[in-house]
């Protein structure tokens, strides 16, 4: 079969089109192109408007806690618990980590006494400080029992993290809270089904994750492997939870020798239903893939939720800007 023509807009920033878990995903016997072009489908995000300008079939992929428009998108990849015929599949953030899944999914030794030994408290690694206000309450009302060691940007009472010069965050990241028996894993919102990266540095890590966010999280994770603050009333009563495990050396290894993702939630059958997906949709002829419509109220809607350019005013201002760097 001829290549067929692919190409990625609107991802985060360093996002490479050519190396990523979506090409990592297409089966090898599909032959793909990379054409920024002409492509045939477009797989788009959230960072921008560029996928507008391209009338070929999109795939969307969130890993923010935003829903896809499929009057927009022709398919869909998110973290929502939803069906919509074929044009829909659950891949919440986490999983995009690939080696990371695989990692944890392949468990390393067991832990022991010698795995707690020295650690610190917990720790709190964030550097985004406009998120639900739990979790900054959070931070502050366990700090009140004992030192919570925050070593990102926001909320900063210690620069060992920030000392560190490795180009590689993730792997720094991780590598710092292994310092600590705890870790704060809260996402920036809350959402059903919004699962990101926090929880899996924590697994990483070999700590215990301090999870909020999606109140559904069992169902990817094994409950009985981190501290849900859904299962508690307040944070008063998971503070004492927590405070208690911190005292009792035991539980807490039960808890690090139990398997990390929920006995229903297999990573690797997870990356098969994704290459599945992608194929579906690349093996067809790309008129036949199309999903959204063109007709009816469709081109008004697509119009009236367009971007709006940029007045000249605001082009010459921005333009003075780039002048005077």
């Amino acid at each position: 079969m001829d290549a067929v023509k692919i190409w990625f807009t609107d991802f985060w920033p360093g996002f490479n089109p050519r190396a990523n878990f979506l090409v990592d995903a297409i089966s090898a016997e599909i032959p793909i192109r990379v054409d920024s072009d002409n492509p045939d489908f477009l797989f788009h995000s959230c960072f921008g408007s560029d996928h507008r300008k391209h009338d070929c079939v999109r795939i969307f992929f969130t890993g923010e806690n935003l829903r896809p428009d499929f009057n927009l998108c022709d398919y869909a990849i998110g973290f929502d618990h939803l069906i919509l015929e074929d044009r829909y599949i659950r891949y919440p953030l986490y999983l995009t980590e690939g080696n990371l899944v695989e990692d944890i999914a392949c468990r390393r030794p067991a832990a022991d006494g010698s795995t707690l030994a020295g650690r610190g408290f917990c720790t709190f690694i964030y550097s985004n400080g406009n998120a639900d206000p739990i979790r900054d309450r959070f931070f502050h009302r366990l700090s009140e029992h004992r030192l919570v060691t925050s070593l990102g940007r926001h909320l900063r009472n210690d620069d060992s993290f920030a000392r560190v010069g490795d180009t590689d965050w993730v792997t720094t990241k991780i590598s710092v809270m292994r310092d600590y028996n705890f870790a704060i894993a809260f996402e920036n919102s809350f959402t059903p089904g919004y699962t990101t990266e926090k929880i899996l540095h924590a697994f990483a890590a070999r700590c215990i994750p301090i999870y909020w966010g999606n109140p559904k999280a069992a169902l990817d994770f094994n409950p009985r492997a981190f501290v849900n603050r859904h299962e508690f009333p307040d944070d008063e009563s998971c503070i004492a939870h927590i405070l208690e495990l911190a005292d009792d050396a035991p539980r807490m290894l039960g808890m690090l020798n139990e398997p990390v993702f929920a006995a229903a939630n297999d990573p690797f059958a997870r990356r098969g239903e994704l290459t599945q997906f992608l194929s579906h949709i690349l093996l067809q002829n790309p008129q036949a893939a199309r999903r959204r419509t063109r007709y009816g109220r469709m081109p008004i809607y697509e119009k009236q939720t367009a971007p709006r350019s940029k007045s000249w005013i605001s082009r010459l201002n921005a333009k003075r800007k780039e002048i005077r760097k």
